[in-house]
């Protein structure tokens, strides 16, 4: 029997450089861009969530400071293998699980078109009209439970 754990992982870490493989792989290389052209110091600030299959990362997001407290979930990545097998959400679940208890009262997030749908039934509401990031359709969309 196989375990999934989710854990908060930290900057520099091996998890850490785990996450920026399936990030640029996923998230990057697709739109003709690579993770390691961009300043990555700044991400020693952000706070990086994972699910770990058997010890090995499978699925990563981060956290920015926004405004009114809110925080902006960005890089959401699942390997291809483990998609569509409820991971991503049981990761952006835990993460909110951790957000409440600290007292933070929400999140946001710019979703690519694509995975709109995907937020939704994590329970994030749209909110104003498509715009372009990374050259690529997104949406503006949040969740507050303060």
């Amino acid at each position: 029997m196989h375990h999934i754990g989710f854990r908060e992982y930290t900057w520099g870490s091996d998890e850490y450089g785990q996450a920026l493989i399936l990030r640029n792989r996923l998230l990057r290389r697709p739109l003709g861009l690579c993770l390691y052209d961009e300043d990555l110091s700044v991400e020693k600030a952000y706070r990086h969530m994972g699910a770990f299959l058997d010890g090995q990362l499978i699925a990563t997001l981060l956290f920015t400071p926004g405004a009114n407290g809110l925080l902006h979930m960005k890089q959401v990545a699942v390997t291809p293998a483990m998609q569509g097998k409820g991971i991503g959400l049981g990761l952006v679940q835990f993460s909110e699980g951790l957000l409440q208890k600290e007292g933070v009262p929400g999140i946001f997030l710019h979703a690519r078109e694509t995975a709109v749908g995907f937020y939704r039934k994590a329970g994030y509401t749209v909110v104003g009209d498509t715009f372009f990031e990374v050259g690529i359709p997104h949406r503006h969309m949040e969740k507050c439970w303060a």
